[in-house]
């Protein structure tokens, strides 16, 4: 039997294959998700079942920060300061290149603050984005999830203002 023969045949039981496995080690979390979504949406159930979303986003023109105010969950736990990026650079917010990022200062239960980068310190924003890339974090290492459940991050976001 050839590597290649020997890999596929291995990879119904193995689920660590070094090559490529075709089993996604991902599937507990994706079904924990969506039988929690069943519960709260088909059933009825009061199960969170999603993670924090945003509310709403406060900015005045000049300051050095941005407040982000999230609904959804009792309370918000911050695993990082990264994942957040904005643009001040008008109608060319539409490549990517030009989004910097804006760390995370502080948080207060539902609210956090981020930090404008000095490059738009008293310019005035066009876009707040959360995660916006195709593959923004390492797996379970986004910044925002859910303080009760931590098995439910915060969904990308995107807000041009």
């Amino acid at each position: 039997m050839t590597s290649n023969l020997w890999e596929r045949s291995r990879r119904v039981k193995d689920f660590i294959s070094s090559s490529n496995p075709i089993h996604p080690r991902t599937k507990l979390d994706v079904a924990y998700r969506l039988s929690r979504s069943g519960l709260a949406v088909a059933y009825n159930q009061s199960v969170e079942f999603q993670g924090p979303i945003v509310s709403s986003v406060n900015y005045s023109i000049g300051s050095k920060t941005v407040n982000i105010t999230y609904t959804a969950v009792e309370n918000i736990e911050l695993r990082n300061s990264n994942g957040f990026e904005i643009c001040c650079q008008g109608s060319k917010c539409k490549d990517d290149t030009i989004w910097v990022p804006a760390t995370i200062s502080s948080k207060n239960d539902l609210t956090i603050t981020l930090t404008i980068s000095s490059s738009c310190v008293g310019q005035q924003l066009f876009g707040l984005r959360y995660l916006w890339r195709e593959t923004p974090c390492p797996f379970k290492q986004a910044a925002i999830y859910s303080y009760t459940d931590p098995n439910l991050p915060s969904p990308p976001y995107i807000k041009v203002f």
